[in-house]
């Protein structure tokens, strides 16, 4: 399952939402063309709401942040992105069926956004006004990565890639600086799945000891060109161990590897259990991979 929210990605998303005028939302979503002051108000509440599930999920409160855009929903249930954050929220906590039920409606109304922007038709919110060719290709390029990024989460890398060039293309920066997760994907293998914005784990290594113990390779990567035919070669590997029952981990075995030189392997003994600190790693590794978190 994907770990989706990386903690980077979420300052740079609160302080986007925070520090823009009335026209901005999440994602850098600009407020479609509309004169009715009715709706912008309902869209500065919609974003205010998703602006606390980020909060919530920052500290793994994963509920609470499905709660902040169940808000959201209910005010503006025609907005692609509240469907595709909750859709996110929901694959962290294993819930597949509901994840996929929401990606699904964000998609759809995604592409009807689309459409409707692409058409040059009026916009059919509360009210309606022609928008400008102009101001068409700039929402387009912005739902596009909004929608890339729900392939993303949901790990369609292929999709996300599309939507990211298709955004960037149409003038979103974000879109562009996405382009290079998924070629680091690409470079890395999918088996290393996101967990924080250089934190990786790889799903194929995990192993249950017992049922209250998991053990997991986490790869960490220094901030590194993916643009390059280079390989991702300075990384850290770090075998842990963790503690179901008590919510604790430690740390069994590292390997290094730093800009081509060969890994070098070192066994952790004696390592002491400790609690994860919230929005690490480990932590969201507690949340995802534990037995009791899965049974949620």
């Amino acid at each position: 399952m994907k770990i989706k929210f990386p903690q980077t990605i979420a300052l740079i998303l609160l302080f986007n939402l925070l520090s823009a005028p009335l026209s901005f939302a999440a994602y850098n979503l600009e407020v479609p063309v509309e004169p009715w002051d009715e709706y912008r108000q309902q869209f500065k509440i919609y974003s205010k709401h998703l602006l606390l599930s980020y909060d919530r999920a920052f500290v793994d409160d994963y509920e609470g942040a499905i709660r902040e855009v169940e808000k959201a929903i209910d005010l503006l249930p025609d907005e692609g992105l509240g469907f595709a954050e909750r859709s996110k929220y929901y694959r962290i906590l294993q819930n597949s069926a509901q994840a996929d039920s929401d990606l699904n409606e964000a998609v759809k109304l995604f592409n009807q956004a689309i459409d409707k922007y692409a058409t040059g038709n009026k916009n059919k919110l509360k009210g309606s006004r022609l928008v400008s060719t102009h101001d068409s290709e700039r929402l387009i390029a912005t739902i596009k990565y909004q929608r890339g990024e729900a392939y993303f989460n949901s790990e369609q890398y292929g999709k996300a890639n599309v939507d990211f060039a298709a955004g960037c293309q149409g003038g979103n920066p974000a879109a562009c600086s996405r382009i290079w997760d998924v070629k680091a994907i690409e470079k890395r293998g999918v088996n290393w799945v996101p967990l924080t914005s250089r934190q990786y784990y790889n799903r194929r290594s995990i192993e249950f000891p017992s049922l209250s113990t998991v053990r997991v390779w986490v790869r960490r990567e220094e901030f590194q060109a993916v643009q390059s035919d280079s390989s991702l070669e300075s990384y850290v590997q770090q075998h842990l161990e963790l503690n179901c029952s008590t919510k604790e981990f430690r740390l069994i075995e590292a390997q290094v590897s730093s800009k081509g030189d060969k890994s070098t392997s070192e066994k952790i003994s004696g390592s002491t259990f400790t609690k994860p600190t919230p929005g690490s790693g480990p932590a969201k590794l507690m949340i995802t991979l534990c037995p009791q978190s899965r049974q949620k």
